[in-house]
């Protein structure tokens, strides 16, 4: 009982830091006005994973009690230039941390092209703050989904498909002889094509980030929420694509993150976070944007979606009833 109040402190910690380190800036509110096909037209600037830990083993005669400890570190710097020959030549193993992971769920009734867009960006900045870890899709909308995001995907910067631990990644499926979704051999090589990875969670790719997004599909929100209750990885927060919003709010009382942002991806947080730190029920609109702080099951949630989600449903069905 003490672990589990200590493991539910330390996520609440984690939220309320999320919240305050980073803030989204809004986006012009999506409608459906767009072009069917929205284009992603992110910066090529890409992140690289955020460093944890640096293990430096020396190779030595001496006995255990004798060796170097072990130092953890922020950021690794190389051996200085001034050290002797005579030095043992240290073994460096680097550790990486996940940069405030996102699960994505895209539902039958949700927008699948601006899903995609949001994805896309995911896919090709992987190791990004807030990037997509993990997506559920509807098992409905599996075939059309997988056929519109292929042609899609451009082969990755190459600092990240060089980089160790997307490498590592590859060399881990290639045993798993996982099932995948990639670009076009005859313009993304396969060595630096983004990718999702069906049916495995991150645990079996490796400790910290991957570089790949595992996909799941679902049939009904209850299996939405077991897949979600057996990943071993802690989603800061969650994307989700319903214009149900009963629906959706339903995954929302029921998923263990506490930052939900339905059919939107961009948001600022900061028009929520005082009183989601305070642990105060608040509803605001801002910018086109609705803002709630509230508790289900004695957890206290963040959630936001456009106000067009509602708006833009109601008039649908004015025409339809016209």
């Amino acid at each position: 009982m003490y672990g589990a109040r200590l493991t539910t402190v330390s996520f609440l910690e984690d939220a309320v830091k999320f919240i305050y380190q980073y803030p989204l800036l809004p986006l012009p509110l999506i409608d459906y006005g767009f072009i069917y096909n929205l284009a992603c037209s992110k910066p090529r600037d890409v992140s690289l994973p955020l460093i944890l830990e640096v293990e430096t083993d020396y190779k030595t005669k001496d006995s255990p009690s004798e060796r170097p400890k072990k130092v953890q570190r922020v950021s690794y710097h190389s051996r200085s230039s001034s050290m002797s020959a005579e030095e043992p030549e240290p073994e460096v193993e680097v550790k990486y941390r996940w940069n405030s992971p996102r699960l994505m769920i895209l539902c039958e009734d949700g927008d699948i092209n601006c899903a995609l867009h949001y994805l896309v960006e995911s896919l090709h900045d992987p190791f990004a703050c807030n990037a997509v870890a993990t997506l559920f899709v509807q098992e409905s909308v599996l075939e059309e989904f997988v056929d519109r995001l292929k042609d899609r995907l451009e082969p990755l910067n190459s600092q990240i498909s060089g980089h160790p631990v997307y490498v590592k990644t590859l060399e881990r499926l290639e045993q798993l002889q996982a099932r995948t979704i990639v670009g076009n051999p005859k313009t993304v090589p396969a060595n630096a094509s983004p990718m999702l990875v069906f049916d495995l969670s991150h645990r079996y790719l490796g400790e910290g980030p991957t570089g790949v997004i595992t996909l799941h599909t679902f049939r009904t929100m209850k299996e939405a929420i077991e897949l979600q209750a057996r990943e071993p990885l802690s989603f800061t927060s969650v994307s989700i694509w319903n214009e149900k919003l009963g629906a959706a709010y339903e995954l929302v009382a029921r998923l263990t993150p506490l930052i939900f942002l339905l059919n939107c991806f961009y948001v600022d947080l900061n028009n929520i976070s005082l009183a989601f730190v305070c642990n105060l029920n608040s509803s605001k609109i801002v910018d086109g944007y609705h803002y709630e702080s509230l508790t289900f099951r004695e957890k206290r949630k963040a959630v936001v979606h456009p106000v067009g989600t509602i708006w833009g449903k109601l008039a649908r069905e004015g025409l339809v009833d016209h």
